[in-house]
């Protein structure tokens, strides 16, 4: 197994990680927004699909830590590939090349990372601590927290920045991947774009929904 720990390493080895978990995260913000959509058919309807996924028993419990380790690992090899490129060029030049090679997203990619980060701290905190720990209702949880204007500004942001970073990641993980042909990859470009607003707007729809509606 050595050879795999030090192909693990070895930067190609770290986004090739980066590449296969980021995949997987998207997989699963699709199931996620679609699960999201039941809360628009009102609580029984959502209430129903909760109960749905709880009665897979310790299957769920499962799922959730399978995930929650894919996230970890994305994070931290993320920030360990960034450290390495910052080890690798200490010599920040006047003229900075990449800066005009790359995209916005690209640049700041770690950042954008990191504010998803803690989005994700605060969200676990308002809905999966609150729903396991504390035994509240998830619904009118989520109603009252999109009541207050302040988590809607800050929730429609993190989506924003969410949709800015798979847009960029998107694209680098098939390049990654080695799926980078100059007749279709193109293609994957404009679509990682698609994906990018799609998410943005789809996630955004809720608490906008939740504000003005309820």
């Amino acid at each position: 197994m050595s050879w795999l720990t030090r192909s693990l390493k070895q930067s190609i080895g770290k986004k090739f990680v980066m590449a296969v978990t980021g995949l997987f995260l998207i997989l699963f913000l699709f199931e996620h927004i679609i699960g999201n959509y039941y809360l628009f058919a009102g609580p029984q309807a959502f209430d129903k699909y909760v109960g749905l996924l709880e009665s897979f028993g310790y299957i769920t419990p499962i799922l959730e830590i399978t995930l929650a380790l894919f996230f970890i690992v994305h994070i931290i090899y993320g920030i360990w590939l960034w450290l390495g490129n910052n080890k690798a060029t200490p010599i920040k030049y006047e003229v900075n090349g990449s800066k005009e090679n790359a995209s916005f997203t690209s640049r700041y990619a770690i950042y954008l990372g990191l504010l998803i980060l803690l989005f994700l701290l605060i969200h676990l905190y308002n809905f999966w601590y609150h729903y396991r720990v504390m035994d509240y209702q998830l619904y009118e949880t989520i109603k009252e927290l999109f009541a207050n204007p302040y988590y809607d500004i800050f929730y429609i942001f993190t989506f924003i920045v969410l949709g800015m970073h798979i847009h960029h990641g998107f694209q680098s993980a098939f390049q990654t991947l080695g799926w980078n042909h100059p007749k279709y990859f193109p293609f994957v470009k404009k679509f990682g774009t698609f994906l990018a607003v799609v998410f943005a707007l789809a996630f955004s729809i809720i608490p906008i929904y939740f504000y003005f509606v309820h």
